[in-house]
Order: C-alpha cells, then sequence, then structure tokens
C-alpha cells in the first residue's frame, strides 16, 4: 500500500496492530489473525481497549473551561495545545500528526471492518447481530465527535451545503473521500444508531462499559438530536435511555476521578466508557493546566467535581508524573440534562429544574434545591458545564450551537495572568470555532476542503 495514497494515516498502522491492541477485562488475546473470520475475531476487535480511548483534546482547550498561565504558554508556544488555545492562525507545523484524526479514523476503519465482513462469520444470526450493532453505535459515536470538532454545527437550513469530515462507511483505506456534507454525516450517524437500537439481541446495557448497549445507543441518539435542534426526538431518545439506566453515582461518598480506564469499570453511570491520557501536554509543561475563571465562578466550594478534580485551581485527574486523564464517557447525567434542556424549551421550567436538582443532590456535600423561581435554561446549561468539563468537546460543540441564540451567544476571550490584558479572541460564529486539517492530511489526501481561519 503507497502511504502517499492513503486517506487516513493510520489506517495500514492499525490494520498491523489489530491483533496487538490491549485487551480489556477477561478475553483471551486474539492469535496473529489479521484478517478476522470467526465471530470470536470480530468479538475480540470489539473487545480492544482502542475502542475506549480517544485524544479529544484540542477541542477542549478551544473552549472556555481551562486558562493556561502566561509562562505556560511561552514554554511551547509553537505547540498545537497551545495554539489551539488561543485560537491561532496556523495550529499544525508541517508534519505534525493531529492525533485526533488520525486516532479516529482508525477506529472508525476496526468498526467498518467488523460491520463489513461480520455477516460472512459462521455462526448464530443473533451473534452477528450483536456485534454489528455494538460497532455500528461505537462508529455513530466517532463521527459525531469529527463532525463536530471539523465542522459547523447543525443547522437545518445549511446542513446541506456545510463541510463536516469525510464520511467513510467500508474497509478500504485506499479512498480518497472528500468532505461530506454536516447532513450526510448526521444522517449517516441517525442511521447507525437507529439500526442498533433496533437489534433485538442487543442487550439494554453492555457487557462492560466498553461495549456499548441499548442505552449508549439512544443516550447518543440524545446527543444528535440536542445539536440538531431536534428536541422532541432529543427527548424521547433521552427518555428510552434513562429507561434503562438511570443511576446516579453519590459524589459525595464514592467519586474519585479516574485516571486509567479500569477506573472506571464499576462506575455505575457510565453507558459507554469513553478517555483520553495525554502525555504530550503533560510532558512539555510538567503541571496541568487550570480551571478557567468562568467555569470556576460556577463552582461552589462544597462541589466534589471541583474539590475532587482541581487542586489550588489545576486540573488534577491522572498520573501525577507523566499525564492527565480526561472521563470521555457517555454517562447519564449527561442524559439528564438533556432531557432538562428539551423539557426547558416546552416551558416545562419545574420537571427541567426537577432532573438539575437530583444531580446536584449527589455533587454537593450541602446540597440545598435551586429556587423555583431560576431561570431553567441557563440552570440547565450551567449545569452542563460543571458536570461535562473536559468532556471532549462537548463544551465547544455547546458554544457553536448557542452562539446562534442571541440570549446565549457570547465572544470568548483569551487575558493575560494580570486579568486586564486580551491576548486572543473569538468572536462569536467565528471560523475559528473549527479545527483546522493539518497538512500531513491534506497532503494525503488533496480532497480535502480545508477550513476557513
Amino acid at each position: 500500500m503507497n502511504m502517499k495514497r492513503m486517506t487516513l494515516a493510520a489506517m495500514c498502522t492499525c490494520l498491523l496492530q489489530l491483533t496487538g491492541c490491549k485487551k480489556f477485562f477477561d478475553v483471551r488475546p486474539n492469535t496473529s489473525e489479521v484478517n478476522p473470520v470467526a465471530i470470536s475475531d470480530f468479538k475480540e476487535m470489539l473487545n480492544s481497549d482502542s475502542t475506549a480511548l480517544c485524544n479529544y483534546v484540542l477541542s477542549d482547550f478551544m473552549s472556555d473551561d481551562i486558562r493556561i498561565e502566561d509562562a505556560h504558554q511561552a514554554v511551547d508556544a509553537r505547540s498545537a495545545y497551545i495554539r489551539s488555545y488561543l485560537w491561532s492562525e496556523t495550529i499544525w507545523q508541517a508534519g505534525s500528526q493531529d492525533h485526533t484524526y488520525n486516532s479516529t479514523y482508525s477506529n472508525i476503519l476496526q468498526m467498518n471492518i467488523i460491520i463489513d465482513r461480520i455477516d460472512r462469520a459462521k455462526g448464530p444470526d443473533s451473534e452477528k447481530e450483536l456485534v454489528r450493532a455494538q460497532a455500528q453505535i461505537n462508529r455513530a459515536s466517532y463521527y459525531l465527535q469529527l463532525a463536530n470538532i471539523y465542522g459547523l454545527d447543525y443547522r437545518a437550513s445549511n446542513a446541506a451545503t456545510d463541510l463536516a469530515v469525510p464520511l467513510v462507511t467500508i474497509a478500504d483505506p485506499g479512498q480518497l473521500p472528500s468532505r461530506a456534507t454536516v447532513k450526510q454525516v448526521y444522517d449517516f450517524i441517525l442511521q447507525d444508531l437507529n439500526a442498533a437500537v433496533n437489534t433485538s439481541s442487543l442487550p439494554g446495557m453492555g457487557q462492560d462499559i466498553i461495549h456499548p448497549g441499548k442505552a449508549a445507543g439512544y443516550a447518543l441518539l440524545a446527543r444528535a438530536y440536542l445539536y440538531m435542534g431536534k428536541y422532541d426526538e432529543a427527548l424521547s431518545a433521552a427518555n428510552a435511555a434513562l429507561k434503562i439506566n438511570s443511576r446516579l453515582l453519590k459524589y459525595t461518598k464514592d467519586y474519585t476521578p479516574p485516571s486509567v480506564l479500569l477506573d472506571l469499570a464499576q462506575h455505575p453511570e457510565i453507558l459507554l466508557g469513553r478517555m483520553c491520557i495525554d502525555y504530550d501536554f503533560f510532558n512539555i509543561r510538567h503541571v496541568p493546566f487550570s480551571i478557567s475563571p468562568s467555569l470556576f465562578s460556577l463552582f461552589s466550594s462544597d462541589d466534589v467535581r471541583f474539590t475532587n478534580n482541581f487542586a489550588n485551581g489545576m486540573y488534577v485527574p491522572g498520573d501525577i508524573n507523566s499525564s492527565i486523564a480526561f472521563d470521555y464517557s457517555v454517562r447519564v447525567p449527561e442524559v439528564m440534562l438533556i432531557k432538562a434542556e428539551c423539557l426547558a424549551r416546552q416551558q416545562r421550567a419545574a420537571d427541567a429544574l426537577a432532573l438539575v436538582n437530583e444531580i446536584r443532590k449527589n455533587r454537593l456535600l450541602n446540597y440545598q434545591p435551586l429556587d423555583p423561581s431560576t431561570d431553567a435554561m441557563t440552570a440547565v446549561l450551567s449545569e452542563r458545564r460543571r458536570e461535562l468539563f473536559c468532556h471532549g468537546g462537548l463544551r465547544l460543540f455547546d458554544l457553536k450551537r448557542l452562539n446562534r441564540d442571541p440570549q446565549f451567544a457570547q465572544t470568548l476571550q483569551r487575558k493575560a495572568d494580570n486579568g486586564t490584558d486580551v491576548i486572543a479572541t473569538l468572536p462569536v460564529n467565528s471560523p475559528r470555532y473549527l479545527m483546522p486539517f493539518s497538512p500531513f492530511v491534506i497532503n494525503n489526501n488533496p480532497a480535502i476542503i480545508q477550513n476557513p481561519r
């Protein structure tokens, strides 16, 4: 295979490493087989922790959740981390690897292999349908991230012309696809998720956190419909997910920030495990980053989400000597907040606030319910920031969609340590909300149109 003709930079590597990935829990490692044939081979692919280890760090650095001090910006001013944080004209240096793009498409390739070939495996149809459904949920989750990192937010009036990402739907690493439209990608996501949740052999919950069940499928449908502004459909999907699992963890008793994927294994809120362990940023600076002033202002001092994740304002989950950990999991609280936002938009303020209060009851040491006169939408969106900070770009995606609403649109600024000097500005609906494609990706596939800056 000629690497220059590859659409996706990591595809060949992925094909060679399918059997070298770490295995999750107690499933026996596969043989040296690269071309899966038996149902057990496909299950092995789904059992790799690579399906759950993602890297969407730069999309969080582009949001208003974090702050990087002046001295720490200067340590590596040319890195994609700092340039993303400052919404710079140029993000990528020549030859830079975009780990978000590469790793996510590598995972998509694995799911395409499963979906393309599972019907040829010998064994019960019910097992093949289960494997396919789980691969479809995984694939949909990856495309939902990519579409919102590299593409514009979904607007019904423009979705058929706005560009998202290449839509690779078969296991052929030699393709050179152009960017699909936002509508095409979302239609494909909905197709995958609806097919999966309507699979009779797919259980409500997967056997563990990296194997999705119907609850994860419905939760991702709720997320997709929310981003599309289809609030009735989002509410219906959220209700379906919560009917299967609505358990909340009492953070005041049981919460410890995860450092590795296995830390999430017994977490009752998780519908689909997703995590990032980032080494590069930490190893450049040897300190984590800070919470932003705007996010800091939303936390009370008795909120365990704040006290357990931040020390002296610095984000601390991970290995204190080498890495920073991010929990990107699809979880019950997010689904509750999607439902709450839909209810708030239906003018059902009391019902929306009740859901927010239920989450807060399990997060605050000195819980007091919100005043019934509290604006429901403001309460829901504030709770989304507290609950979903550094969550694989979800805050950035919210900023993009909320910029279409004059009530919530905002211009973002980065300020120097003195709190006065503005060093970067991100206007409402700026094209710099979109991650540009790296030169490496464009060189490998000239059919990809670059995002404007």
